[in-house]
Formats: C-alpha cells, structure tokens, sequence
C-alpha cells in the first residue's frame, strides 16, 4: 500500500488531529500521612501560602472529576488531604510521562520443534515527573520528607506502607486533554510512592530555573477513562487545578 498525503490528512481529521503532548495535568493526592509529617515538620516554611495548608482536608480535584464522569466513589488511596498542595504540584509539574509496562515471557520447554515465548508476568515502569522549584523550595522539602516518611533516615527501618498510621502510598492520575480542554486519556498509578530524587546542579554560571525530577514507583497502572469527546467536561481550570 503505498502512501497517500490525503488519506493521512482525512484520518488525521477523523480523529481530532495529532495529538499534542503538552496537554495534560498531574494529580498528586498528599496522603494524610505525609500531610502530616511535612506539616508539622516545615511548618514555619509553608505559612507563606495564601491559606493554612494545615486546616486543608477536601479534595475538590478528584471527587469534582469523579462527579463530572459519573464515577463511583472515591478510593481512600485518591483523596488529598492536601488540596493546595496537590493543586501547586499540578502546575509547577513541568514534564511527565504515560507510562508504559511490558509483558514478561520465557521460552517453553520443548523436545521438538522451535521454541515460543509464554507470558507469565507484567512488568510496570517507573514514572519520572518534573517540577519548577519555587524560591521557598516546597517542592524539595516536599518529596525530601515523603521519602524520609517511607524510610526514616535516624532507624533506616522501613515503615507499612497501608497501615492507618503510616500510608504513604497514593494514586497519581496523569490526564491527557485535547486542544478543547476534554479529557481523552486518563492513567492512574495504583500505591504510587516516591523512590528518588534526582541531583539538582547549582552553578555560579546558570541563572536559569531550578527543575526538580521525581522517580515514582508503583504497583501498576489502570486507565480510567479512554477516548470519546463530552462536551459536557470541565475543562482544567474548573478541576480546581488553577
């Protein structure tokens, strides 16, 4: 079949067009946990913000988007108890990615005859977000004591990671939108938690923004919502993402 500048033009309209990779947003639910930790931890350093970050236990990000797409309720592990903190995360996340997973195979034992491969197993990649750090460097302290949650560096004894005391896991929602702001694609990263924080270089002869890359890890991943235009969505300002 050889190529045809018009077909590719008709599909391309058939579809909406290719799609553009700088439409999205992160949703970050902060585990009551970890909203603790690091509230009681910096609290000096975050009474900065417009509102008390303390007093904040609604999460009008998810259960507006769940709402909005006659979803059922809301798992515990998607709720924020952080609404201004998930809502900064979402706009200062600069990069991101859908991830991807692979079926994992061995080759069958045979007597005769080629060997073919067997699935027995998916394997789940880890995602990387990016952040632009802000003069007070929320972000850093942020991640900085989620992981020292997970791990606390004066035992280096693990904590549970689903116990009433201790969650730290969350579900991390990555939204794909078209150019009319309607949601195409959506991700949700099951028991997500941070395992890295990337060196960030300082240097007398760089004046430019500060980044900050996260490495998630995550037990895996389901879609939640797939293809179909509604005009009826939100767009992203109005899921409180502002």
């Amino acid at each position: 079949m050889s190529f045809s500048p018009n077909d590719f033009i008709s599909t391309m309209k058939k579809y909406g067009g290719p799609a553009k990779s700088n439409l999205y947003a992160v949703v970050i639910p902060i585990p009551t946990y970890i909203n603790n930790f690091v509230t009681y931890k910096i609290l000096d350093s975050i009474q900065n913000y417009g509102k008390s970050l303390v007093n904040s236990f609604v999460d009008p990000i998810t259960s507006f988007i769940n709402q909005a797409l006659g979803r059922g309720p809301i798992d515990e592990a998607s709720r924020t108890s952080n609404s201004e903190m998930s809502r900064n995360l979402a706009m200062l996340c600069e990069s991101a990615e859908l991830p991807g997973k692979t079926i994992m195979t061995h080759d069958s034992a045979r007597v005769y005859g080629p060997n073919y491969k067997v699935p027995y197993q998916t394997q789940y990649n880890d995602m990387t977000l990016t952040f632009l750090c802000t003069n007070e460097f929320q972000e850093r302290a942020l991640f900085e004591r989620w992981m020292e949650a997970i791990i606390p560096s004066d035992t280096f004894n693990p904590r549970f990671p689903k116990s009433e005391k201790s969650r730290y896991m969350t579900n991390i929602r990555v939204i794909k939108y078209d150019e009319q702001a309607q949601e195409v694609f959506v991700i949700e990263l099951v028991d997500a938690f941070p395992i890295g924080i990337s060196p960030q270089a300082l240097s007398w002869s760089d004046d430019g923004f500060m980044r900050l890359s996260v490495q998630f890890s995550y037990r895996y991943y389901k879609v939640v919502f797939q293809g179909g235009f509604n005009p009826s969505q939100q767009n992203l300002i109005e899921y409180g993402l502002r």
